[in-house]
């Protein structure tokens, strides 16, 4: 039943790249911690049209005393002043009263500089960095699916490998069991045949135990359960891959690349964010008007009144802190210009190191396949010569040794070769589910 449940026993169902791919577009958790930054974005968007509009406030209070000064502003405000109010008495030591204020005010920035609209600009800007950030964690996932689903491959291979060293190790066993109890073969080389034996069922295990650990990795990545069936994964063969010239792919990094786009998207954040400390020492003109209720309690009616103006609110001198921010932004931008100098750079490295592994990777496959068919006649002539009492049984186990070895590092050169190719397309900037890389199956 464990068997049975097992990933790699799937066969009757096949998981194909592009397949593995648009459920982890879908359903991978990484992705999904993106969706409420875009949002967030957005609604900080929305929110700086609000410099734009009016704002309205509504106050109420309650106040009592008999201050004096108190008094007397409230019966006029209440128009409760009468004649009798003029009296030194009621002046000086007045009763005390009560106040039930009602206040709407209403603001309008009339014209700010261009303060409203840089906000606005660096919180558009900020929507493009949630943006290019989602896409480049898209891009970063694509590229663990890709490694994720091939490492499921050459797990698959691997086991394949073990179990045909296995059932190539019980069938020596068995003959040198059998030449032993026939008088041709001394009980050295049943023994020999035997520890290979164990050490084949050894490499099974562990191959088992690497495939169901590249199975939950890859059901991570597609959003699963570890543990749920994946299916079986493409082969790796061989393949012809051709690669574009390195200054196409350098040229597609500055246009492709997610990050390099989050890092142009900053420097144009700090240019605003420089304009904007330049405009706060500049005025900003604003309107107002205010309506007032006051009344002497929830049951009496007292007076109202309003009151409208424009005003002028200019900030000549603040300690130099306005200076020192300007200068702050100023050096933020020329930090920002840097940093995308030394990522250029950083980037044509990346694309220069990937097409070197990926030539090397190249020519080990090619290295792979030769030793690999070397292998397969090597233990085909030493089982022959054994047969006839002409090679030991160490020489058989050597060859059964190497066989597997070749067939291991064939897979394993193929698995480079295919991840190094979409190494290339990622540092490019260029890898997508339509891209070549994702099509190698």
């Amino acid at each position: 039943m464990l068997l049975l449940l097992s990933c790699s026993l799937t066969a009757q169902q096949r998981l194909s790249l592009s397949d593995a791919v648009a459920r982890a577009l879908e359903n991978n958790p990484d992705l999904a911690v993106d969706a409420p930054g875009r949002q967030a974005a957005r609604s900080e968007f929305k929110a700086t049209r609000a410099g734009y509009l009016p704002r309205l406030d509504f106050e109420q209070s309650y106040l009592a005393g008999n201050n004096p000064v108190f008094v007397f502003g409230t019966l006029l405000t209440q128009q409760q002043f009468t004649a009798g109010n003029f009296s030194l008495p009621s002046l000086n030591a007045p009763s005390a009263m009560d106040n039930l204020q009602t206040r709407a005010t209403v603001q309008q920035n009339i014209w700010d500089f261009g303060r409203t609209r840089n906000r606005r600009e660096q919180a558009r800007l900020g929507i493009d960095l949630a943006d290019q950030s989602n896409e480049e964690h898209k891009l970063q996932v694509l590229f663990s699916v890709f490694g994720g689903y091939y490492a499921t491959s050459l797990a698959e291979d691997a086991i394949e490998t073990a179990r045909a060293a296995l059932r190539s190790a019980e069938a020596i066993e068995s003959q040198a069991k059998s030449r032993v109890e026939s008088g041709l073969a001394v009980e050295a080389d049943l023994l020999r045949s035997r520890v290979y034996l164990s050490a084949a069922k050894q490499q099974e295990i562990q191959a088992q135990g690497q495939l169901e650990t590249a199975c939950a990795q890859l059901n991570r990545l597609m959003g699963n359960p570890l543990g749920q069936a994946i299916g079986e994964t493409a082969p790796l063969t061989v393949k012809n891959i051709s690669i574009p010239v390195e200054d196409t792919l350098i040229s597609e990094q500055k246009k492709r690349r997610p990050d390099y786009q989050n890092l142009l998207t900053e420097l144009r954040q700090a240019e605003v964010a420089v304009n904007s400390r330049a405009k706060e020492r500049l005025p900003v003109i604003a309107g107002y008007t205010t309506w007032e209720a006051d009344n002497p309690s929830l049951n009496d009616y007292g007076g109202n009144n309003w009151a409208a103006g424009i005003t002028l609110r200019w900030n000549l001198f603040a300690g130099g802190s306005d200076a020192a921010q300007l200068e702050a932004s100023r050096q933020r931008r020329e930090q920002k210009r840097r940093q995308i100098s030394a990522m250029e750079s950083a980037m044509q490295l990346e694309i220069r190191r990937a097409l070197i592994q990926y030539r090397a990777a190249e020519q080990q496959v090619f290295a792979a396949q030769t030793a690999e068919a070397q292998s397969e006649e090597g233990l085909r002539i030493l089982r022959n010569r054994y047969d006839v009492g002409l090679a030991t049984m160490t020489d058989l186990l050597s060859a059964e040794t190497a066989r597997s070895a070749a067939r291991t590092g064939l897979a394993e050169a193929i698995y480079r070769q295919r991840l190094s190719y979409a190494q290339i397309e990622y540092a490019a900037g260029v890898l997508s589910p339509a891209s070549p890389a994702m099509n190698l199956q």
